[in-house]
Parts: C-alpha cells; structure tokens; sequence
C-alpha cells in the first residue's frame, strides 16, 4: 500500500528520552506531534522535547533520505525498543543508545547544508497544540456527553486526563476549553 504524501513540510525528528540515559528515537513526521504521542500516553513528559531538534525538509523525500543517512551513520548504536514504549507505534528499528553526540552532529551538518533545523522542539509542539485546541474542546465535550449517558470508560477518562496535562504544559488555559465540572471530572483543577 502506498501512502499520499502530504503536501508541505516534513520533519527528521531526533527524540532524546527523559532521563539519565542517552536514548534516542530517530523518525521522519508531516506532525511530529501525532506521532510522537502514538509512542506513549505521556510522550510530552517521556520525552526531552527541549533537547530534541527536529530538521523541516521541503519534502517527505527529502526527510526520508535525511532519515536513511542518519539511520546508517547510528547503525552501530541500534538499539531495542524500550519496554515503556507502545508496540503498535512501530518504529522498532529506529532507537539507539549512547548516540546523542554522533547524532548532534549530523543535525548541525543539516543546518550547514541549508535545512531549517529547530534545535528544541518545544516551540512547534506548543504552536500545534494551540492550533489543535479546537479539536481538544471537541474531546471534551464529547467526554461531557458520555458521562451524562453513562457510557464513559475509566479508560477514556484518563486518555483524555493525559491530552488535557499534554495541552496545560504548553500553555493552554483549560478553563476556556470546558466547563469545571468537566475538569473536574479529569482531576484537572484550574
């Protein structure tokens, strides 16, 4: 099956771990933002979004032959994907350990090559969130409508708690977005 590339911008994101180990996961995204968070429920604490650069090529193609080069220069860094991690995420072959030196230094090449390189990835995260609060209001209205049917799930509640956390670290003010006792519902006080 071939996938439609989308048109505009796409991402060569170097992800570094939270934490004291150097651990990496090295992936191309349109919206580096969906994916991450397909790779654990809190990405946006499980992740070093500060100390993790994203390179904007024009092209997917451009991001993918980024990808392929900086994959084989890692090679011997490869790595298992770690146990926290989601499995149905995928990306299994593109973690690496005790490589944030090696790969720093292919990102600075990068910008000498003229690629738009983004060295903390927290500015693009907080201005698609903000972009997507709309979508986030939809949530959790949705999320009010299934309390007041009887039909929500302890799941879908703290799936919705880790999106509203995932909003109020970069920024958002969740008062405007739902009502209190929504947020209250969440064990979201504002």
């Amino acid at each position: 099956m071939r996938r439609h590339a989308r048109p505009g911008p796409c991402f060569l994101y170097v992800l570094r771990m939270s934490g004291a180990e150097d651990l990496l996961k090295v992936g191309i995204s349109a919206d580096p933002v969906t994916r991450w968070s397909a790779f654990h429920r809190r990405w946006f604490e499980a992740f070093d979004l500060a100390h993790s650069p994203l390179v904007e090529a024009e092209t997917r193609g451009d991001a993918q032959r980024l990808e392929t080069a900086l994959h084989r220069t890692l090679k011997a860094h490869a790595c298992p994907v770690p146990l926290t991690m989601r499995a149905f995420a995928g990306g299994a072959s593109e973690w690496f350990r005790g490589a944030a030196t090696t790969a720093s230094d292919f990102v600075a090449g990068c910008a000498d090559a003229g690629f738009i390189v983004h060295a903390d990835a927290r500015a693009q995260v907080a201005a698609t969130l903000h972009e997507r609060q709309y979508l986030f209001a939809s949530v959790l209205d949705q999320l009010a409508a299934n309390a007041r049917d009887g039909v929500l799930a302890p799941e879908q509640i703290d799936a919705v708690r880790d999106l509203a956390e995932a909003h109020r670290a970069f920024g958002a003010d969740l008062s405007g977005l739902a009502p209190g006792d929504v947020l209250r519902m969440l064990g979201l006080h504002v």
